[in-house]
Order: structure tokens, then sequence, then C-alpha cells
């Protein structure tokens, strides 16, 4: 596996994050949740869009313990759909740049995939595409599932493994 470093940057480079070696999963998500977060920061002043043409979210979710803020930590805010939301969005105030994704009670984190030169490494799956727009065709280059895959789930439960079942909590993001 190559393990060359990747760098996720906001849309004006204040804040930058490295990764160690490649992402568990690319992906990109079209839940509801996904597109309404995406629709809801794109609309924070000079925003860059978070949603893709078809209202999908790319994401490259990497091991907690491989990624670290090398830059513009003290810009990171977080954005909670709901209060008590176990899932938060954390954007870079700096240019409104919407960063990760971290489902606090899991043991990866979600990177857009458009912080990544050209996306960062190739797209390998769709999820959850019951929940896309009406009338979104989708294209046939990478396998696309209603719901969750099961192999998706397989890659998430061994690298969970290989991290000894830890989940590393990532403190990176002030509340609103």
């Amino acid at each position: 596996m190559n393990q060359q470093p990747l760098s996720a940057t906001c849309q004006c480079g204040q804040v930058k994050f490295e990764t160690a070696g490649q992402p568990i999963l690319t992906a990109v998500c079209y839940c509801t949740s996904c597109q309404q977060a995406g629709r809801q920061i794109e609309q924070l002043p000079s925003a860059p869009e978070v949603l893709d043409a078809d209202g999908g979210t790319g994401m490259n979710l990497f091991r907690k313990d491989r990624v670290q803020c090398a830059a513009g930590q003290q810009y990171l805010r977080e954005i909670r759909l709901k209060p008590d939301s176990p899932t938060r969005r954390v954007v870079a105030t700096c240019c409104n740049c919407a960063m990760f994704l971290d489902f606090t009670k899991g043991h990866w984190l979600s990177m857009y995939r458009n912080r990544f030169p050209a996306g960062g490494p190739p797209l390998e799956v769709r999820i959850m595409t019951k929940e896309r727009r009406a009338g979104v065709e989708l294209p046939k280059d990478v396998p696309s599932y209603e719901t969750h895959s099961g192999k998706s789930m397989l890659k998430l439960v061994a690298a969970w493994m290989a991290m000894g079942f830890r989940r590393p909590q990532i403190i990176w993001g002030k509340s609103q």
C-alpha cells in the first residue's frame, strides 16, 4: 500500500490537514443529512461548494489516528444538524470551507474529497443512493448502493480491528 501522505487544504490555504497513508474508503454519499448539511454550509458567506452537481457529497474516509491538523486549527468550527447529533461537520472559518465530517462515536474521519488535489485517490463507491434527489441518474463508473455496502462496512471494521478497536477523539473544531 502506498503510504505517501495526502494533504487537504481549505480554499484560502490557511487550514491544512495531513494524512498518513491511503483512505479506508473513497465514496460519495447521497444521504439526506449530507445533502442538508451541504446546503447549509454552502449558504455561509463565500463558502465553496460542498455538494457535487448531482447532490452527492464526496468523502475520503481515514482512520482518526492517521489525520492531523498541520495548520489553522484555530479556524475550525463545528456545525451539527441537531444539538445532540453524534455527527458534526467541521468548517474552516477563514473561508467557510467544509473540511471534514466526524461521526464522533466512530473510529474514522470523513474528509471532503474536494479538499484534496484532484479529489485524492480514485472514487470507489456511491452509497445511500436511495435518498438522492429525484431525477438524478448515476454514472456506472463505480458501484452504487441504495444504503451502505457490505464491502464498505467490512473495510471500516477491518480498519477498526487494525486500530485495536480504539476510537480516538478528535477535538478540532469549536461549537458554533
